[in-house]
């Protein structure tokens, strides 16, 4: 992966300070990464059916490429790859340069809203038993609803109860 990143580094560098006809020279070198220790095998960077990067070693490329299992990378394909994401990365500058004074240009007359909604809390099931505890406050505590009538004929006995009579 280090000698990958160096490759890409390498090319952005000469697609920098280089003109076309050193990229368009160069452009079917094909991409190999070759190690500095004496005797450690290196790697061909290709592209296998499923369209993802591997690394195919010098030794079997002949084989890797003749049953058609990887595709080389060349360099004309990595240098087209840095262009195509220079011209994206200067095209997003512009729209966000763009985006920027649009909105500096629009100032509005009053403070944007912020909306947050607040997540629900989580149910342990404590709201529930709440809820039955207030039902059960709730029936203990009110009034009869039953009504009685108490009809006292002989006020001797009950005198409050014939107040008003």
């Amino acid at each position: 992966m280090r000698y990958l990143l160096a490759v890409l580094l390498m090319s952005l560098c000469l697609s920098a300070q280089s003109p076309d006809p050193l990229g368009t020279q160069y452009a079917s070198y094909t991409l190999l990464l070759v190690p500095q220790q004496k005797g450690a095998e290196g790697y061909m960077v290709a592209i296998d059916k499923e369209q993802k990067l591997t690394f195919v070693p010098i030794s079997s490329i002949s084989k890797e490429v003749s049953e058609g299992r990887a595709l080389p990378v060349r360099y004309g394909d990595l240098l087209q790859l840095v262009r195509q994401l220079n011209d994206e990365n200067q095209r997003l500058k512009a729209e966000n340069d763009h985006l920027w004074k649009v909105a500096e240009g629009h100032p509005s007359s009053t403070p944007p809203v912020i909306v947050q909604q607040q997540a629900p809390p989580p149910d342990d099931g404590s709201a529930e038993r709440r809820e039955v505890r207030m039902m059960l406050l709730r029936s203990l505590l009110a009034p009869p609803r039953s009504t009685v009538n108490v009809n006292v004929t002989d006020c001797s006995r009950f005198p409050a109860l014939c107040v008003g009579r």
